[in-house]
């Protein structure tokens, strides 16, 4: 029951999350205002806004004019009650849980608009900051990501930011084999739709951390 509960939590914090994807780059409330059909404006009932379950029951299209609603929402919602179903059943601690969240939304941002907004990384990492021990070192990696702006260092510095968060969870070899992983995946994807622009990595970044976290565990 427990693992349920925590599914459903986090299922409904997902759905949360799609809202501030939505909303978040065109400055709007997060808090106030109904949630509706991005097609049609038609305000949606409760039952249009059941985690997982409404969307897969309408076929994803909306109810009132049959747009289609991308499958993002579906991810966020089933990544993020994973993520606290995995927490509560002591697969991952409470920073791994924390880190991989804000990774969750940080590459919902990125696979769509291809960056994220600067507060959402900040309010994320301004807990880490305050909760667990912080080391100099770790600045490292803001000065990538102020050169990656400055200067094409093909990484974005939202890539660089992820890295120093990602440094109150993992060590410098780690990150590595992170950036290692990630990269081989994001060459597979490139292969594989043959696409020529700009690719997201954190989404990349964000399955080779999950994949050194969990993988051993399963094995």
């Amino acid at each position: 029951m427990k693992l349920f509960f925590a599914f459903l939590f986090g299922s409904v914090l997902g759905s949360f999350f799609g809202v501030i994807v939505d909303r978040l780059p065109l400055h709007q409330s997060i808090i106030w205002g109904r949630s509706h059909c991005t097609s049609c404006q038609h305000l949606l009932s409760a039952f249009d806004l059941i985690p997982l379950v409404s969307q897969i029951f309408r076929k994803f299209k909306c109810r009132y004019c049959r747009a289609p609603i991308p499958k993002l929402y579906l991810i966020l919602e089933f990544s993020c009650a994973l993520t606290f179903t995995l927490a509560v059943s002591h697969k991952l601690t409470s920073i791994q849980a924390l880190f991989t969240l804000m990774s969750i939304l940080l590459s919902a941002f990125d696979s769509r608009d291809h960056h994220f907004p600067l507060s959402v990384w900040l309010f994320f990492t301004l807990i880490f900051m305050i909760s667990f021990p912080f080391h100099l070192v770790y600045l490292c990696w803001i000065v990538l990501a102020l050169l990656a702006e400055r200067f094409s260092l093909n990484i974005g510095s939202g890539d660089f930011l992820w890295f120093f968060t990602a440094s109150f969870v993992f060590d410098f070899f780690h990150q590595m084999l992170i950036l290692e992983i990630a990269c081989f995946l994001g060459i597979g994807y490139y292969l594989f739709t043959k696409k020529r622009n700009e690719i997201p990595f954190i989404p990349f970044l964000t399955i080779a951390y999950l994949a050194l976290l969990l993988v051993p565990q399963i094995l």
